[in-house]
Parts: structure tokens; C-alpha cells; sequence
């Protein structure tokens, strides 16, 4: 039994030893040990700074590559329509453009209008205006699901 307590401690100072864990005192009492710790602390403090300080030129550099891709822009939607201005005050062939007909008082198309609804309908009556249909307004029931889906919460 004293052999195996014997071996057991010599054991673990081998694999103290093996490790460089030896006493904490000792250790903590080195030199070495701290200037050791000071570098590595300082290394590491270096790096996250170096590492942010490119980040910071990087976001810079972007910054300064997008104002420049802004101003060229600008420049060439300034130059377009300095142009356009330029051709729009140079006479210019009339061009021929779609006209918006009154459609109420044509006579012709009300009559042609009111036979088609009469004969769909089986009944005589009297159409008092005729408008044009404007594409772009909704229906009521378009117009309530839209409110009702893009309602805040």
C-alpha cells in the first residue's frame, strides 16, 4: 500500500511537473510568469484595436466610394436635364397628341349608348351624362380590403 501512495505522488509531481503547473506560489512569485502575461494581455489589447481601426478605415473608404457614385449620378441627371431643357427650347415639330373629347354632348354616341342598354335590359329610359371610366379608381370592395389589410395594429 506505501508503494502505491509512493508511486501515486511521485506521479503527480511528473505530471505537475509535465504541465508547468509546479506550486501557484512559485509561480505567481516568477518573474517570468508576469512578463509573460503583461505581453499576451498587451498583444491582445493591440489586436482588437488594430482590428477596429481597419474596420473604421474600411466603413470610411465605403462612405467615401458611395458619395462619389452619388455625385456622378447627380452630375449626369443634371447634365440630362440640361439637355432636355435645351431641346425643349429648340422649336420643335408639333407632334400630334391624343385629344380628350367631351363625350356629353356627342349626340350620336349617347343615342348608341342608350339603344345597347336598352336592348340589354328590356326597358326604355333616359341616360342624362356619359363619362369616361378612370381606370386607376378602385371599387368599394377593392377600397375596404385595402384599408382593412394595411391598418396600423
Amino acid at each position: 500500500m506505501n508503494n502505491a501512495l509512493v508511486l501515486l505522488s511521485e506521479g503527480a509531481s511528473v505530471i505537475d511537473r509535465l504541465q508547468g503547473l509546479g506550486d501557484a506560489k512559485k509561480q505567481l512569485a516568477d518573474p517570468d510568469y508576469w512578463s509573460s502575461v503583461g505581453i499576451i494581455a498587451l498583444t491582445g489589447i493591440l489586436v482588437v484595436f488594430l482590428i477596429l481601426a481597419i474596420l473604421i478605415f474600411m466603413f470610411w473608404l465605403l462612405g467615401a466610394i458611395f458619395k462619389a457614385v452619388d455625385r456622378s449620378k447627380n452630375a449626369k441627371a443634371e447634365e440630362n436635364a440640361r439637355q432636355n431643357a435645351e431641346a425643349v427650347a429648340k422649336p420643335a415639330v408639333e407632334s400630334v397628341s391624343a385629344v380628350e373629347e367631351d363625350y356629353s354632348n356627342d349626340e350620336e354616341l349617347v343615342a348608341v349608348i342608350s339603344a345597347a342598354i336598352a336592348a340589354y335590359t328590356e326597358q326604355s329610359f333616359t341616360v342624362k351624362s356619359i363619362r369616361k371610366h378612370n381606370p386607376r379608381t378602385r371599387s368599394a370592395w377593392s377600397t375596404a380590403g385595402i384599408s382593412e389589410n394595411t391598418r396600423p395594429f
